[in-house]
C-alpha cells in the first residue's frame, strides 16, 4: 500500500474546498480508480467535477486508512459469504409479511430455540444480549442487501472494493457482536449455579 498516496489524499480532502486544486484530485483519483475514462474527464473538466473528485477520494479513503488491499476485501467478501449462508440473510423471513420483521425473527428458530427457560430471571444486560442480536441480525440483513444493489447495480467486475468495502466490514463487526452476544447470554451462570 502506497502510504504516500494516502497521505496526498488526506491531505487534498483536508484542505478548505475553496483553495483545493480539483487538477490535483482529479490526478489522484486517476491514480487510485480502475475505471481510467472517469479520471480522464475529471482531468479535463475539473470545475465541473470538483463535487465527484472530492466523492471518489472520500469513498477511498477508509479502505487505505485501514490498510486493506484487494486480496483482504476478496477475503472479506468470502467471510460475509460464509456469514451469509450460516445467519440465513438472503432467505426472506418466515412468517405472516404483515408483522414487522423483528416479529417474524423473533419466532424463527433460532431465537425460538435460543431463549432460556430462566430468561426472565436472568440479569438485565445478559437478558439484553439476546434482544440485541435481533437487531444485530436485522442490521445484518440490511447491509447485505446494500451490498447486494451494489453489486448487482454494476457489473461484479467492476465493482471497485472501495464500494464493498465499508458493507463487508460492517457485516463481520456486526457478526463479531452477533456471537459475543450469545456466548455471554449462553455462558452465563445463574447465582445457584444454573445456565
Amino acid at each position: 500500500m502506497d502510504e504516500k498516496l494516502t497521505a496526498q489524499l488526506q491531505e487534498w480532502l483536508n484542505t478548505p474546498e475553496e483553495n483545493r486544486d480539483v487538477a490535483t484530485g482529479a490526478m489522484l483519483v486517476r491514480r487510485i480508480t480502475r475505471n481510467k475514462l472517469l479520471a480522464q474527464n475529471y482531468e479535463r473538466l475539473p470545475s465541473r467535477f470538483g463535487k465527484m473528485v472530492e466523492y471518489q477520494l472520500r469513498k477511498c479513503l477508509p479502505m487505505r486508512l485501514d490498510k486493506k488491499t484487494h486480496e483482504d476485501v476478496v477475503r472479506m467478501t468470502e467471510e460475509v459469504n460464509k456469514i451469509t449462508k450460516a445467519r440465513k440473510l438472503d432467505e426472506p423471513v418466515p412468517g405472516n409479511p404483515n408483522q414487522s420483521e423483528e416479529r417474524r425473527l423473533q419466532k424463527t428458530e433460532p431465537f425460538r430455540s435460543g431463549k432460556r427457560k430462566d430468561h426472565d430471571s436472568l440479569p438485565e444486560d445478559v437478558q439484553a444480549c439476546y434482544a440485541e442480536n435481533l437487531h444485530l441480525l436485522q442490521q445484518m440483513r440490511l447491509c447485505r442487501a446494500k451490498l447486494l444493489v451494489i453489486m448487482n447495480t454494476t457489473d461484479n467486475s467492476v465493482c471497485q472494493d472501495n464500494d464493498r468495502y465499508p458493507f463487508v466490514k460492517e457485516i463481520i463487526r456486526l457478526d463479531e457482536q452477533y456471537r459475543a452476544n450469545w456466548q455471554k447470554y449462553d455462558e452465563y451462570v445463574t447465582p445457584d449455579g444454573g445456565k
